[in-house]
């Protein structure tokens, strides 16, 4: 037992949480609602809606605030009818309020990527910016929105590059006609954060934003929230469990008492371990034991929760299929927080009781499962797993693609963390939100051929 217990050194992970009248009282500043759509617009998002545009250039709110990960880190987010508000509160006034990358990140989506993009034929045109970032121009109408929509300092109107730039982004290609989600057929050009269209018919110099928020995201009656995951974190594992499949499992007290005493060592010392010190507070053979059989987490900050280890765990492999082992039965969780609220920490024992599965009929376990719903709309783990000391995969082919549209680029590799015998797909950028995705998986293992497609959907 003890070879394949000192494999383990398991990564923790830490993240920081970090023009139409709106139906509101004069004294609710803070506070945007509409008639017409039931989401509202609240606080920080409320002000930067406001200054910044309004309805003409983020359109109707089509989901609440909510919390998402963006590139690797947990914002507060809010979908609108043309963007996602995303909030960046270390960045500081004004640029704490940025929009998503949704040009660049439909255009991806689409299966065109901005790269392959022809280039401006030259640098110099009048009535033109060059962009040496992307090669490309911006030019008259499209110049003149990019120029008069930047960002306001403390509700001062004005101008400058670097507003521009937050709010709208680099050119990702030159001007095109094509036809948008409204079918009206347009010059077009898009943006990072943001697609171009000039509308003729309204206008000779009429420059609209494309309902990017609706194309990713969906209508207002279209989005529908993520499934809520329940708020123990024994259901929450279990939840996660029955997706892959698999039959939940039960707390056992002393395994729990045991993790609490690691968490409790961890969050005093600031010691993310699965070899506790003798030396320092808090250091127990209780502790250790938890320490040296499961999963460890550390949490700055003042909101953690001990469902967020859980969430934490299972966006890492080598975590996620200990808490998947079809086998599992019993475990152990503790969570802790110092006085001070400022550090947390958890530990999870999942292999006081384990159990090969040998005789397991249902390898190799999947996750996400067939048919889940609610799947982060992240660079999300796909995973495949065998019984641990069981032979590695041999992998021939991969698929990964949305439903009715393009194929995802991805990664493959049967090297996984702590000697786990299987497959991880890793998307090479976040999955469409509210999206079907398909995976496919061919290969064979102890010489038999198998090939394996399923579906999932994400959300938010």
């Amino acid at each position: 037992m003890w070879c394949w217990r000192g494999l383990i050194n398991l990564i923790a992970s830490v993240v920081m949480f970090l023009a139409l009248l709106p139906v509101q009282s004069a004294q609710a500043q803070s506070r945007i609602c509409f008639a017409e759509v039931p989401n509202c617009i609240e606080g920080r998002f409320a002000e930067y809606w406001r200054q910044n545009g309004g309805l003409p250039v983020f359109g109707f709110p089509i989901s609440p605030a909510f919390t998402q990960a963006v590139e690797g880190r947990a914002r507060l987010v809010q979908l609108f009818e043309r963007n996602r508000f995303e909030l960046h509160p270390e960045q500081g006034r004004p640029y704490d309020v940025l929009l998503g990358r949704l040009g660049d990140d439909l255009l991806q989506w689409r299966g065109t990527p901005w790269q392959n993009e022809p280039k401006a034929p030259v640098t110099q045109q009048v009535g033109c910016r060059y962009f040496a970032e992307t090669q490309h121009l911006v030019c008259d109408a499209f110049l003149r929105y990019w120029q008069s929509h930047g960002l306001e300092f403390d509700g001062r109107p004005g101008f400058s590059e670097a507003e521009s730039l937050a709010l709208f982004g680099l050119p990702l290609t030159e001007p095109r006609i094509e036809t948008n989600s409204s079918g009206d057929t347009v010059l077009t050009q898009w943006f990072e954060r943001a697609r171009f269209e000039l509308h003729t018919q309204l206008g000779p110099d009429v420059v609209l934003l494309g309902l990017l928020g609706r194309e990713v995201f969906g209508s207002p009656t279209d989005v529908a929230p993520t499934p809520v995951l329940p708020s123990n974190w024994l259901e929450r594992l279990n939840r996660y469990r029955a997706a892959a499949g698999l039959a939940p499992v039960q707390e056992d007290a002393t395994l729990s008492e045991q993790c609490w005493q690691h968490a409790r060592y961890m969050a005093e010392n600031n010691d993310l371990t699965h070899n506790q010190n003798p030396s320092l507070p808090y250091a127990s053979q209780a502790g250790q034991r938890c320490a040296q059989n499961g999963n460890a987490w550390i949490g700055l900050g003042t909101t953690w929760q001990p469902v967020h280890a859980i969430d934490s765990w299972m966006e890492s492999v080598g975590h996620r299929l200990w808490m998947l082992y079809p086998t599992l039965q019993v475990v152990g969780f503790g969570f802790y927080t110092t006085a001070n609220g400022v550090q947390s920490a958890a530990a999870l024992d999942v292999l006081s009781n384990f159990n090969e599965g040998v005789d397991y009929p249902g390898w190799p376990v999947r996750y996400p499962g067939a048919n889940q719903q609610g799947v982060p709309a992240t660079i999300y783990p796909i995973t495949l797993h065998w019984r641990y000391f069981g032979n590695a995969p041999v992998v021939t082919a991969t698929e990964l693609r949305v439903v009715g549209g393009a194929m995802l680029p991805h990664t493959v590799s049967t090297d996984l963390p702590v000697g786990h015998k299987g497959i991880v797909i890793i998307p090479a950028q976040p999955l469409p939100a509210l999206a079907t995705i398909e995976v496919m998986v061919g290969g064979s293992y102890d010489g038999r051929p198998f090939t394996y497609r399923w579906q999932f959907q994400t959300g938010w």
